[in-house]
């Protein structure tokens, strides 16, 4: 696996013989491996790790990242090397003003819809849900509508995704368990499956972050969300071509078999870690991209990377990741 989750109290990270090792209360123990893990992510506000450690794993290249209890990046910890920083950077603050952040936007927006409505064609063919089909021909056609319209503001493209959101979300709710009472998407909610989708989104932004730092570019600087300090909004951009395939699909086909316990408000350890093992299995495993697999990590990556060459002008045009199954 690309990822060691921590989640147990108590659990220690420090340096034995030249090696990272992650040991818990009980005595168990694991190698962090440079070979085997791209990140060591901390569930848990009760862990200690050694400054032998942090100095370990910035020389391995594996990130460090904190999360709160809802599932939210608190912090990260890597490497400080990254290429071509300068020049991206400035094609990047240029493309807010110039429109080519602006193309960005609707192709992640077009490609976020296209791979809500091949979710709901996948659970339709899986499940026999023939109304599914039907909301996915829908969201299709709002996702063409976007793509032949000429938006000059980003909160026209908003318009778009929230559309696309109110037919999506009440159709997730039809495929869910009803002890979720789930009855749309609410980060703010105390449900169990607005916490689980939080928490495997918290998980995600990370990953989102990192490639787009690896690149080179501002992950402060986006095209869409307002701009606030101290809010990584090209992040919150970048995120919502992928949400879907990694978050959403396999929580979904899971949610029948997980049984979320809620424990003074937050979600149980057990449920925290039982999501964090979907999700991180997800970005590991093979995912269609054209006419080729890959990883999904590796994928995010590559959508970077693609960011950075059509802002430097190399690539012509920008695509939105777009998931089929």
């Amino acid at each position: 696996m690309a990822f060691l989750f921590v989640v147990e109290p108590g659990s220690r990270v420090k340096v034995r013989r030249g090696i990272v090792i992650v040991e818990t209360n009980d005595g168990h123990k694991v190698e962090v491996s440079p070979a085997f893990h791209q990140a060591l992510i901390l569930g848990t506000g009760r862990a200690s790790i050694t400054t032998s450690a942090l100095r370990k794993l910035a020389e391995w290249g594996v990130d460090l990242v904190v999360l709160s209890s809802r599932g939210e990046p608190l912090g990260r910890f890597y490497p400080t090397v990254i290429n071509r920083t300068i020049s991206s950077r400035v094609e990047q603050y240029k493309a807010m003003l110039d429109g080519r952040g602006l193309k960005v936007a609707k192709a992640i927006v077009e490609a976020k819809v296209r791979n809500q409505a091949a979710i709901l064609r996948y659970f339709s063919r899986v499940r026999h849900y023939n109304e599914l089909r039907e909301i996915a021909g829908l969201l299709e056609r709002i996702a063409d509508e976007l793509a032949e319209s000429r938006v000059e503001d980003p909160r026209e493209i908003m318009e778009y995704e929230s559309r696309a959101a109110r037919y999506y979300w009440s159709s997730v709710a039809s495929l869910l368990p009803s002890y979720y009472e789930f009855s749309g998407r609410d980060p703010q909610s105390s449900d169990p499956f607005n916490m689980m989708l939080n928490y495997g989104y918290g998980i995600l932004y990370p990953r989102v972050e990192k490639a787009l730092l690896l690149v080179g570019l501002d992950p402060y600087a986006g095209f869409m969300h307002r701009e606030k300090s101290g809010r990584p909004t090209l992040v919150y951009d970048f995120i919502e071509q992928f949400r879907q395939p990694a978050v959403d699909k396999p929580i979904i086909a899971r949610a029948s078999r997980i049984k979320p316990r809620i424990e003074a408000g937050f979600l149980s350890r057990e449920t925290r870690r039982e999501i964090a093992r979907i999700v991180l299995e997800n970005l590991a495993r093979l995912h269609n991209i054209g006419s080729r697999k890959a990883p999904l990590d590796k994928i995010i990556l590559r959508k970077a990377s693609e960011l950075t060459a059509y802002l430097r002008g190399t690539l012509s045009e920008f695509k939105g990741y777009r998931a089929w199954w």
